[in-house]
């Protein structure tokens, strides 16, 4: 019994040491690839050959092709170092060919070993990852990486100077004119290839320029997909309050067999607001659909607000993943007005019910519609004072088409409202979550959001509701020891010194009245270098003006 134990827990190391080297082994080889033909460009301008001399142009070019040969089989090769990255099946299939074809340059016209060998042991270990490489398209579709023709120029630079430096060694540079670098017969045998080989890398460059898709973006909603986005939020398991951001009339959907993601385009990404809606067994298609429809629009894939409920599918779809705040999470079967630690809130709600003669109320639609008018007041005043503009994405704005759909909590005071908030609620009734937050800051006084929150949760808790989120705290709770990522420092020094911009630990301030369970929120894409950059596209997205 233990042997077999022991078998299966060595079958389990195995398969994940297995799946972890798949998963590397297109980026592994993409910069193998380059690698070898940078190297293989410097061999032609740098070349370990006899002085030949009294041929004619056809033996010239015969005796020079396997240069040229070579020349061309290394901007190949950086050339496919983006098909690689990619797992095109036949850039895995030309680049096994040309490192084979490297290897027996190096070993028979060269001379040299390690070359030879090098890139032979990298053409077996590219041909026993084969199914790494699982995506089928033609060489003469794929349009190369922007920074593959940058770096192509770079290499060919290196291999220019290098020329260079090779024909300086010889006697009879200093007396050639410039032109005998490509002309002459000996001299001229590196310009020759190198020559060759930049004609090649030109047309590269060309067909990036040629064959590269503009980036798409999504069609907004129509009401077919509303209608069906709607059927499957009823329907969700433990669906999340905020899946009510799919109504704010922004965004676009993603849908799978019974789930769906609310997307839309951020820069260069195609950006999804918070987990898949709906079966939690159709997470996963979900994302492999997001991927899908990221690739159709040459945009990157991302997931911003994930719960950690979606980590090990975000994982297994590839996604690099870190963590970018934490939700307040009010646990209302525990919430209590009692204690020294609710003394503010409890002197904020004596202050506006006995002195500020203030009304609690929570109103359900169908709406009056005298009521739009009454908070739009309030709203245009408080955009007023923070900055003028209305969030989108990640946040409700004010459209009474969107907040019709849920039930508004209103403060009023002499019979005028002075503050409201939307509640989002899931269809089972047992979470619940705030949104739109706005009040008059020349009707209000100090202590109103502390007032306004409390009457809220215990509203919520009152109606029998298992949880109440209070929104996100954002950069907040990210690693700080020595073993913290790139990423996670560079967020604590934004929340450490952006405060005067933001607010970031004063909301965490706020929020940490109310006594709430603080549960990570991540932001995923499929390389982790690009993660800042995600993050500021989803900044500029949440800012930006509405499509």
């Amino acid at each position: 019994m233990a042997e077999s134990s022991t078998a299966a827990e060595a079958s389990t190391r195995w398969d994940a040491w297995r799946a972890r080297i798949f998963e590397l082994a297109p980026h592994v080889f993409a910069a193998v690839a380059f690698a070898a033909g940078l190297f293989t460009i410097i061999a032609v301008a740098t070349p370990a050959l006899p002085r030949i001399r009294g041929l004619d142009g056809v033996e010239r070019l015969i005796s020079e092709l396997p240069e040229m040969s070579a020349s061309l089989a290394g901007v190949a090769l950086m050339g496919l170092a983006s098909g690689l990255r990619r797992r095109v099946d036949t850039a895995w299939a030309a680049t096994t060919t040309l490192l084979v074809a490297i290897c027996l340059y190096a070993a028979l016209r060269h001379g040299h070993a390690v070359a030879a060998f090098t890139a032979g042991f990298a053409a077996l270990a590219l041909a026993l990852t084969r199914s790494a490489f699982y995506r089928h398209s033609r060489l003469g579709e794929l349009a190369p990486d922007p920074r593959v023709s940058i770096a192509l120029a770079v290499a060919f630079g290196v291999a220019l100077m290098g020329a260079l430096l090779w024909a300086g060694g010889r006697p009879e540079f200093a007396d050639a004119p410039w032109w005998a670098l490509l002309t002459d017969q000996h001299l001229g045998r590196p310009g020759r290839a190198l020559a060759f080989g930049g004609l090649a890398a030109i047309a590269v460059m060309a067909q990036h320029f040629l064959l590269a898709r503009p980036r798409g973006a999504p069609a907004l909603a129509a009401s077919a997909d509303f209608t069906r986005a709607e059927t499957i939020i009823a329907c969700a398991e433990d669906a999340l309050p905020d899946a009510q951001l799919a109504f704010t009339g922004d965004k676009s959907f993603v849908f799978a067999d019974g789930a769906f993601l609310m997307t839309a385009r951020g820069g260069t990404s195609l950006i999804a607001m918070g987990p898949p809606v709906g079966k939690r067994a159709s997470w996963r298609a979900a994302l492999s659909a997001l991927r899908a429809e990221g690739e159709r629009m040459s945009l990157r894939p991302v997931v911003y607000s994930a719960p950690p409920d979606l980590l090990p599918d975000l994982l297994d779809a590839g996604f690099r993943v870190e963590k970018v705040g934490e939700n307040a999470i009010i646990e209302l079967g525990a919430f209590t007005m009692v204690g020294t630690a609710k003394q503010k809130l409890r002197s904020a709600r004596r202050k506006f019910v006995e002195r500020e003669g203030a009304a609690f109320e929570v109103l359900e639609p169908p709406y009056a519609e005298s009521l739009w008018s009454e908070l739009r007041t309030v709203s245009d005043a408080w955009l007023v004072a923070h900055g003028g503009s209305e969030k989108r994405f990640s946040l409700g704005a004010f459209d009474p088409d969107y907040l019709v759909r849920n039930p508004i909590a209103i403060v009023r005071q002499h019979g005028a409202i002075i503050a409201f908030a939307n509640i989002w609620l899931t269809a089972d009734g047992q979470r619940g979550a705030l949104d739109l937050m706005r009040f008059d800051p020349e009707r209000g006084a100090n202590g109103l959001m502390d007032f306004l929150f409390t009457e809220i949760l215990l509203w919520a808790q009152a109606r029998g509701l298992r949880t109440f989120d209070l929104g996100m705290a954002p950069l907040a709770g990210l690693a700080s020891d020595q073993y913290a990522s790139l990423f996670a420092r560079i967020g604590r020094l934004v929340h450490q010194y952006g405060e005067q911009f933001y607010g970031f630990q004063g909301l965490r301030t706020f929020k940490d009245k109310f006594g709430p369970r603080w549960e990570p929120r991540y932001i995923a894409a499929p390389g982790s270098w690009t993660l800042p950059l995600v993050l500021a596209e989803v900044a500029v997205l949440t800012n930006g003006p509405k499509p």
